[in-house]
Protein backbone atom coordinates (compact mmCIF):
# COMPACT_ATOMS: atom_id res chain seq x y z
CA UNK A 1 0.00 0.00 0.00
CA UNK A 2 1.25 3.51 -0.72
CA UNK A 3 2.45 5.57 2.24
CA UNK A 4 -0.04 8.34 3.02
CA UNK A 5 1.65 11.63 3.85
CA UNK A 6 1.15 15.36 4.28
CA UNK A 7 3.63 17.68 2.55
CA UNK A 8 4.67 20.86 4.38
CA UNK A 9 6.35 23.30 2.02
CA UNK A 10 7.54 26.87 1.45
CA UNK A 11 6.53 26.50 -2.19
CA UNK A 12 7.45 29.20 -4.68
CA UNK A 13 10.83 30.64 -3.71
CA UNK A 14 13.40 27.96 -4.53
CA UNK A 15 12.00 25.92 -7.43
CA UNK A 16 12.89 22.69 -5.64
CA UNK A 17 9.52 22.66 -3.83
CA UNK A 18 7.76 22.44 -7.20
CA UNK A 19 10.12 19.64 -8.18
CA UNK A 20 9.42 17.80 -4.92
CA UNK A 21 5.65 18.02 -5.35
CA UNK A 22 5.91 16.74 -8.92
CA UNK A 23 8.20 13.90 -7.83
CA UNK A 24 5.65 12.88 -5.19
CA UNK A 25 2.92 12.79 -7.83
CA UNK A 26 5.15 10.56 -9.95
CA UNK A 27 5.80 8.10 -7.11
CA UNK A 28 3.16 5.36 -6.79
CA UNK A 29 4.70 4.39 -3.45
CA UNK A 30 3.33 7.63 -1.99
CA UNK A 31 -0.24 8.88 -1.54
CA UNK A 32 -0.39 12.63 -0.98
CA UNK A 33 -3.26 13.34 1.42
CA UNK A 34 -2.79 17.09 1.77
CA UNK A 35 -0.38 20.02 1.58
CA UNK A 36 0.33 22.76 4.11
CA UNK A 37 2.32 25.89 3.28
CA UNK A 38 4.66 27.77 5.57
CA UNK A 39 6.75 30.95 5.79
CA UNK A 40 5.83 34.33 4.38
CA UNK A 41 2.84 34.69 2.06
CA UNK A 42 1.39 31.26 2.72
CA UNK A 43 -1.83 31.99 0.80
CA UNK A 44 0.16 32.73 -2.36
CA UNK A 45 2.22 29.60 -1.79
CA UNK A 46 -0.95 27.51 -1.38
CA UNK A 47 -2.43 28.91 -4.58
CA UNK A 48 0.75 27.99 -6.43
CA UNK A 49 0.44 24.42 -5.15
CA UNK A 50 -3.17 24.38 -6.34
CA UNK A 51 -2.11 25.54 -9.80
CA UNK A 52 0.47 22.77 -10.11
CA UNK A 53 -1.98 20.14 -8.88
CA UNK A 54 -4.53 21.31 -11.44
CA UNK A 55 -2.00 21.18 -14.27
CA UNK A 56 -1.07 17.67 -13.17
CA UNK A 57 -4.73 16.67 -13.09
CA UNK A 58 -4.32 15.29 -9.59
CA UNK A 59 -6.21 15.55 -6.32
CA UNK A 60 -3.61 16.25 -3.63
CA UNK A 61 -6.08 16.58 -0.76
CA UNK A 62 -6.69 19.86 1.08
CA UNK A 63 -4.17 22.61 0.33
CA UNK A 64 -3.97 24.68 3.50
CA UNK A 65 -2.12 27.94 4.16
CA UNK A 66 -0.21 27.55 7.41
CA UNK A 67 1.89 29.82 9.60
CA UNK A 68 3.53 32.75 7.85
CA UNK A 69 5.57 34.17 10.73
CA UNK A 70 8.44 32.17 12.26
CA UNK A 71 7.98 31.54 15.98
CA UNK A 72 11.60 32.68 16.44
CA UNK A 73 10.59 36.17 15.31
CA UNK A 74 13.18 36.18 12.53
CA UNK A 75 12.27 38.40 9.58
CA UNK A 76 10.89 36.48 6.60
CA UNK A 77 13.18 36.42 3.58
CA UNK A 78 11.19 36.91 0.36
CA UNK A 79 12.81 36.61 -3.07
CA UNK A 80 10.10 38.54 -4.94
CA UNK A 81 9.60 36.20 -7.90
CA UNK A 82 7.10 33.95 -6.14
CA UNK A 83 4.06 33.37 -8.37
CA UNK A 84 5.10 35.72 -11.18
CA UNK A 85 4.96 32.94 -13.81
CA UNK A 86 1.46 31.83 -12.77
CA UNK A 87 -1.06 34.52 -13.76
CA UNK A 88 -4.53 34.45 -12.23
CA UNK A 89 -3.51 32.72 -9.02
CA UNK A 90 -6.32 34.48 -7.14
CA UNK A 91 -8.70 32.11 -8.93
CA UNK A 92 -7.12 29.02 -7.39
CA UNK A 93 -9.11 27.62 -4.49
CA UNK A 94 -7.45 26.53 -1.26
CA UNK A 95 -8.75 25.09 1.99
CA UNK A 96 -9.63 26.87 5.22
CA UNK A 97 -8.87 23.75 7.28
CA UNK A 98 -6.61 23.94 10.31
CA UNK A 99 -3.06 23.30 9.02
CA UNK A 100 -1.74 22.08 12.35
CA UNK A 101 -4.61 19.62 12.76
CA UNK A 102 -3.98 18.28 9.26
CA UNK A 103 -0.31 17.68 10.03
CA UNK A 104 -0.98 16.32 13.51
CA UNK A 105 -3.45 13.79 12.09
CA UNK A 106 -0.98 12.26 9.64
CA UNK A 107 1.29 9.34 10.53
CA UNK A 108 3.92 10.57 8.06
CA UNK A 109 4.92 14.18 7.45
CA UNK A 110 7.35 15.28 4.75
CA UNK A 111 8.62 18.79 5.54
CA UNK A 112 10.75 20.70 3.03
CA UNK A 113 10.56 24.23 4.44
CA UNK A 114 10.99 26.05 7.74
CA UNK A 115 9.51 23.96 10.54
CA UNK A 116 7.02 26.42 12.05
CA UNK A 117 3.91 24.37 11.20
CA UNK A 118 5.54 21.07 12.09
CA UNK A 119 6.66 22.30 15.51
CA UNK A 120 3.06 23.10 16.41
CA UNK A 121 1.93 19.73 15.12
CA UNK A 122 4.41 17.70 17.17
CA UNK A 123 3.42 19.68 20.25
CA UNK A 124 -0.31 19.12 19.67
CA UNK A 125 -1.86 16.86 22.33
CA UNK A 126 -2.72 13.45 20.92
CA UNK A 127 -0.96 14.01 17.59
CA UNK A 128 -0.71 10.91 15.39
CA UNK A 129 2.67 11.61 13.79
CA UNK A 130 4.84 8.52 13.72
CA UNK A 131 7.55 9.59 11.29
CA UNK A 132 9.04 12.86 10.10
CA UNK A 133 10.98 13.12 6.85
CA UNK A 134 12.85 16.36 6.25
CA UNK A 135 15.12 18.26 3.96
CA UNK A 136 17.14 20.27 6.43
CA UNK A 137 20.38 20.72 8.29
CA UNK A 138 24.04 20.49 7.40
CA UNK A 139 25.98 17.50 8.67
CA UNK A 140 29.19 18.12 6.76
CA UNK A 141 30.80 20.45 9.28
CA UNK A 142 29.79 23.70 7.62
CA UNK A 143 29.79 26.95 9.58
CA UNK A 144 26.62 28.40 8.00
CA UNK A 145 23.18 27.13 9.08
CA UNK A 146 21.00 25.54 6.40
CA UNK A 147 18.15 27.76 5.16
CA UNK A 148 15.12 25.77 6.39
CA UNK A 149 16.46 25.57 9.94
CA UNK A 150 17.88 29.09 10.00
CA UNK A 151 14.52 30.61 9.06
CA UNK A 152 12.94 29.37 12.30
CA UNK A 153 15.54 28.00 14.68
CA UNK A 154 13.07 27.92 17.58
CA UNK A 155 10.71 25.66 15.65
CA UNK A 156 13.56 23.48 14.40
CA UNK A 157 14.83 22.92 17.93
CA UNK A 158 11.34 21.89 19.03
CA UNK A 159 10.97 19.39 16.17
CA UNK A 160 14.37 17.76 16.60
CA UNK A 161 13.97 17.82 20.36
CA UNK A 162 10.60 16.08 20.24
CA UNK A 163 12.16 12.62 20.15
CA UNK A 164 10.00 11.54 17.21
CA UNK A 165 11.59 9.23 14.63
CA UNK A 166 13.05 11.53 12.02
CA UNK A 167 15.05 11.09 8.82
CA UNK A 168 16.66 14.08 7.16
CA UNK A 169 18.89 14.79 4.21
CA UNK A 170 21.17 17.74 4.77
CA UNK A 171 22.49 20.32 2.39
CA UNK A 172 25.93 18.71 2.64
CA UNK A 173 24.49 15.93 0.45
CA UNK A 174 21.93 17.79 -1.67
CA UNK A 175 24.55 20.30 -2.83
CA UNK A 176 26.20 17.41 -4.65
CA UNK A 177 23.20 17.16 -7.00
CA UNK A 178 22.97 19.16 -10.23
CA UNK A 179 19.97 19.70 -12.48
CA UNK A 180 21.35 21.05 -15.76
CA UNK A 181 19.97 22.28 -19.07
CA UNK A 182 19.80 18.85 -20.70
CA UNK A 183 17.62 17.47 -17.90
CA UNK A 184 15.43 20.57 -17.86
CA UNK A 185 14.86 20.20 -21.61
CA UNK A 186 13.43 16.73 -20.94
CA UNK A 187 10.89 18.21 -18.56
CA UNK A 188 9.98 21.08 -20.87
CA UNK A 189 9.14 18.69 -23.69
CA UNK A 190 6.65 16.76 -21.58
CA UNK A 191 3.51 18.91 -21.58
CA UNK A 192 2.13 21.98 -19.85
CA UNK A 193 3.31 21.10 -16.35
CA UNK A 194 6.76 20.34 -17.72
CA UNK A 195 6.80 23.70 -19.49
CA UNK A 196 5.87 25.45 -16.24
CA UNK A 197 8.52 23.52 -14.32
CA UNK A 198 11.12 24.48 -16.92
CA UNK A 199 10.12 28.14 -16.79
CA UNK A 200 10.26 28.17 -12.98
CA UNK A 201 13.67 26.47 -13.05
CA UNK A 202 15.07 28.97 -15.53
CA UNK A 203 13.66 31.87 -13.54
CA UNK A 204 15.44 30.52 -10.47
CA UNK A 205 18.66 30.14 -12.44
CA UNK A 206 18.44 33.80 -13.41
CA UNK A 207 17.76 34.77 -9.80
CA UNK A 208 20.79 32.78 -8.61
CA UNK A 209 22.90 33.74 -11.65
CA UNK A 210 23.66 30.11 -12.45
CA UNK A 211 22.94 27.67 -15.27
CA UNK A 212 21.99 24.80 -12.96
CA UNK A 213 20.19 24.21 -9.69
CA UNK A 214 20.36 21.70 -6.88
CA UNK A 215 17.18 19.66 -6.31
CA UNK A 216 17.37 19.72 -2.51
CA UNK A 217 13.71 18.98 -1.67
CA UNK A 218 13.01 16.23 -4.23
CA UNK A 219 16.02 14.38 -2.83
CA UNK A 220 13.99 13.93 0.36
CA UNK A 221 11.16 12.45 -1.71
CA UNK A 222 13.50 10.02 -3.43
CA UNK A 223 15.03 9.12 -0.06
CA UNK A 224 11.60 7.81 0.97
CA UNK A 225 10.91 5.70 -2.12
CA UNK A 226 14.37 4.54 -3.20
CA UNK A 227 16.38 4.40 0.05
CA UNK A 228 18.83 1.96 -1.53
CA UNK A 229 20.36 4.95 -3.38
CA UNK A 230 21.41 6.51 -0.07
CA UNK A 231 23.60 5.64 2.90
CA UNK A 232 22.34 6.49 6.39
CA UNK A 233 23.64 6.88 9.93
CA UNK A 234 21.54 6.71 13.11
CA UNK A 235 22.01 8.98 16.07
CA UNK A 236 20.81 12.19 17.63
CA UNK A 237 20.70 15.71 16.17
CA UNK A 238 20.93 18.86 18.24
CA UNK A 239 19.96 22.22 16.76
CA UNK A 240 22.12 24.98 18.20
CA UNK A 241 20.96 28.53 18.85
CA UNK A 242 22.37 29.76 15.53
CA UNK A 243 20.68 26.98 13.56
CA UNK A 244 23.75 24.83 13.07
CA UNK A 245 23.12 21.10 13.43
CA UNK A 246 25.30 18.69 15.37
CA UNK A 247 24.96 14.93 14.89
CA UNK A 248 26.18 12.29 17.34
CA UNK A 249 26.07 8.67 16.21
CA UNK A 250 23.99 6.43 18.46
CA UNK A 251 22.35 3.16 17.34
CA UNK A 252 19.47 3.87 19.74
CA UNK A 253 18.99 7.47 18.64
CA UNK A 254 15.72 8.73 17.10
CA UNK A 255 17.30 10.43 14.11
CA UNK A 256 18.77 9.32 10.79
CA UNK A 257 20.85 11.40 8.40
CA UNK A 258 22.04 10.72 4.87
CA UNK A 259 25.80 10.24 4.81
CA UNK A 260 26.32 9.45 1.11
CA UNK A 261 24.54 9.19 -2.22
CA UNK A 262 25.24 8.70 -5.91
CA UNK A 263 24.68 12.21 -7.34
CA UNK A 264 24.09 11.21 -10.95
CA UNK A 265 21.72 8.34 -10.16
CA UNK A 266 19.75 10.35 -7.61
CA UNK A 267 19.32 13.29 -9.98
CA UNK A 268 18.31 10.98 -12.83
CA UNK A 269 15.70 9.23 -10.70
CA UNK A 270 14.25 12.56 -9.53
CA UNK A 271 13.75 13.57 -13.15
CA UNK A 272 12.28 10.16 -14.02
CA UNK A 273 9.69 10.47 -11.28
CA UNK A 274 8.81 14.00 -12.33
CA UNK A 275 8.35 12.81 -15.90
CA UNK A 276 6.05 10.04 -14.64
CA UNK A 277 3.79 12.73 -13.14
CA UNK A 278 3.96 15.05 -16.12
CA UNK A 279 3.42 12.55 -18.95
Amino acid sequence: MPVSLILDTDFGTDVDDLLALTAILGSPELALAGVTTVYGDVLLRARMVARVARLAGRDVGPIVPGRGEPRSGREVWWAGHEGTLMPGLEQEEVSTDDPVALLAGSATVLAVGPLTNVAEAVEAPGHQIEELVLMGGDFGGGDEPEHNLKCDVTAAAAVFGSGLPLTTIGIDQTRRLRLDAALVAELESAGSLGELAGAEIRQFWEFRQRDFNQPHDPAAVLMMVEPELFSFATGRIVVEDDGLTRFAADPAGPHRIVTDLDPERVTRRIVDRMLAAIN
